[in-house]
C-alpha cells in the first residue's frame, strides 16, 4: 500500500490530484459506471413500483426490504474487505448485479412482473451491494498516498454526482421512450464497466497484522472502535442524519412530488433527481478543491445545515406553488452542499481508523444507511395521509435541527483539525 511521505507539512494537494495515479483513475471510471447504473436503477425501480401499485407505502416498504441483507451481511462484508483482496470482492459483487438486472429486464419484458419480484430483486441487489460498498470505500487506501485520501474521496463523490446528474434524467427519459426493461439492460452494461476497470488494477495486497484475530474478535474490535472512540461516535451519529431524515425525500417522496405535485411523468422524476446530482457536480469539485481544509468537521456541519435547509425550502415552495422550475434551484444547492457533508464523516472516520479496521468502519457507515429505508417507509406512509410537501418539510426540518444541535453542542468537533487525526483510535484531545 502507498504510504504518505514523512514530513512536518502535508504536501500540496491539487483539485484533481488523485487522478494523477493510474490505478485510482481506473477505479474512478469504475465508480462512474457503478454510480450511473445505481441511479438509473433507483429511478426506474421507484417508478415501476409506484406505477404498478400507486402506493407510497409499498414504495417505502420496498426500500425497507434492503435493510434485511444489509443488516446481516454488512458486518461480514466489512471484515471480509479487511482480510480478502478488495478488487476480487468488487468484481464478484458487480457481476452479481449484472445477472440480477438482466433477469429483471427479462421479467418486465415478458409481462410477468409482480410486486414480489421487485421485492426479491431489491433483496438480492442489496446483498451484492453490502459487499461492494466497504470494499470499494477502502480500496482507495491501496491506490493513493494517505495525504491524497481526502481528495480521492471527494473525486469519488464527484463521479457519483456526475452519474446522479445524468443517470436519473437518462433513466426517466428511457422509461418514457423505450420502457423500463431496456433501462435495466443498460444498467447491466454499466455494472460490467466496473468489472472491466478492476481487472486492469494491479496493486500489492495490503499487509495484514501478524497474529490476525478471529472473525468475531475482529468484528468486535472494529465496531468497538466506531462506537466507543469519542470522535468516531459523533461522526457515526452525523452520518445517520441524512439517511434518516433527508434521503427518504429523494427515494420515497420524489416520485410522489413528480406525479401529484408537479403533475408529471417519469421524465419529471428524472429531472428532480438529476437536479440534486447536477448540484453535486459543483459540490464534488468544490470538495476536491477544499481537500486541504483543516477544520473538516466544521465544514461538514455547515454543509449539513445548507443541505437540509434547502430541502425544507424545496418542499415548501413545491407545496405552495406547484412550480417545478421554482423548486428545482433549491435541489441544486442542496446537492452541492450534500457533496461536502457526505464526504466528511467517511473521510475523517477512515483516516482515524487503523488500516486493519477500515473495512469494518465502512460497514458501520453502511449499517447507518439502514435508517434510510426506515425513514423512507415512514415518509411514504405519511405522504399517503398528509401529502409529500408536508412530510418533506417536517423530516428535513428535523435534520436541520439535529445538525444545528451538534454544531452548537459539540465544541470538540468544531475544533477538530484534519492535521490532528492519527490512525490510532485514541480519545479526542
Amino acid at each position: 500500500m502507498t504510504q504518505q511521505p514523512e514530513g512536518s507539512e502535508r504536501p500540496h494537494v491539487g483539485t484533481f490530484e488523485a487522478l494523477r495515479y493510474r490505478h485510482y483513475r481506473l477505479l474512478w471510471i469504475g465508480d462512474l459506471c457503478a454510480a450511473a447504473a445505481q441511479w438509473m436503477q433507483q429511478t426506474a425501480l421507484s417508478w415501476v413500483v409506484y406505477d404498478l401499485t400507486g402506493s407510497g407505502g409499498i414504495l417505502g416498504a420496498m426500500n425497507l426490504m434492503r435493510t434485511i441483507p444489509t443488516l446481516f451481511l454488512s458486518p461480514v462484508a466489512g471484515v471480509a474487505s479487511d482480510r480478502l483482496p478488495r478488487s476480487r470482492i468488487i468484481g464478484v459483487s458487480q457481476a452479481s448485479m449484472v445477472v440480477l438486472t438482466v433477469l429483471l429486464a427479462l421479467d418486465i419484458a415478458s409481462g410477468s412482473l409482480r410486486v414480489w419480484h421487485l421485492f426479491a430483486f431489491s433483496f438480492f441487489a442489496a446483498a451484492a451491494q453490502a459487499f461492494y460498498i466497504p470494499a470499494r470505500q477502502t480500496f482507495v487506501f491501496e491506490l493513493v498516498p494517505r495525504h491524497v485520501i481526502p481528495n480521492a474521496v471527494a473525486l469519488s463523490w464527484l463521479a457519483f454526482s456526475l452519474s446522479r446528474s445524468i443517470g436519473p434524467a437518462l433513466g426517466g427519459a428511457m422509461i418514457a421512450a423505450v420502457g423500463p426493461s431496456k433501462n435495466f439492460l443498460v444498467q447491466a452494461v454499466a455494472f460490467s464497466g466496473v468489472i472491466v476497470a478492476v481487472l486492469f488494477i494491479r496493486v500489492a495486497r495490503a499487509e495484514r497484522p501478524a497474529g490476525q484475530k478471529s472473525f468475531i474478535a475482529g468484528l468486535k474490535e472494529g465496531y468497538g472502535f466506531a462506537f466507543f472512540d469519542p470522535r468516531a461516535r459523533i461522526l457515526v451519529g452525523m452520518s445517520l442524519i441524512a439517511p434518516l431524515f433527508i434521503i427518504p425525500l429523494h427515494g420515497a417522496l420524489l416520485p410522489i412530488f413528480a406525479k401529484h405535485v408537479f403533475h408529471g411523468d417519469a421524465s419529471t422524476l428524472g429531472i428532480l433527481a438529476g437536479s440534486i446530482g447536477f448540484g453535486g457536480l459543483f459540490g464534488g469539485v468544490l470538495t476536491a478543491y477544499l481537500s486541504r481544509v483543516d477544520r473538516r468537521v466544521l465544514l461538514g456541519l455547515g454543509a449539513l445545515l445548507i443541505f437540509s435547509g434547502c430541502e425544507v425550502v424545496f418542499s415548501i415552495v413545491a407545496g405552495y406553488t406547484g412550480s417545478l422550475w421554482l423548486a428545482i434551484p433549491f435541489l441544486v444547492i442542496a446537492g452541492t452542499a450534500e457533496s461536502v457533508y457526505a464526504t466528511t464523516s467517511m473521510t475523517v472516520l477512515q483516516l482515524l481508523a487503523p488500516e486493519h479496521l477500515r473495512g469494518s468502519i465502512a460497514s458501520v457507515l453502511q449499517l447507518g444507511f439502514l435508517a434510510m429505508p426506515i425513514g423512507a417507509l415512514v415518509a411514504g406512509v405519511s405522504a399517503d395521509m398528509f401529502g409529500a410537501p408536508v412530510v418533506g418539510t417536517a423530516i428535513t426540518l428535523i435534520a436541520f435541527s439535529l445538525g444545528l444541535a451538534i454544531l452548537v453542542g459539540s465544541p470538540a468537533m468544531r475544533r477538530l483539525r484534519l492535521s490532528e487525526i492519527q490512525p490510532s483510535g485514541g480519545p479526542a484531545a
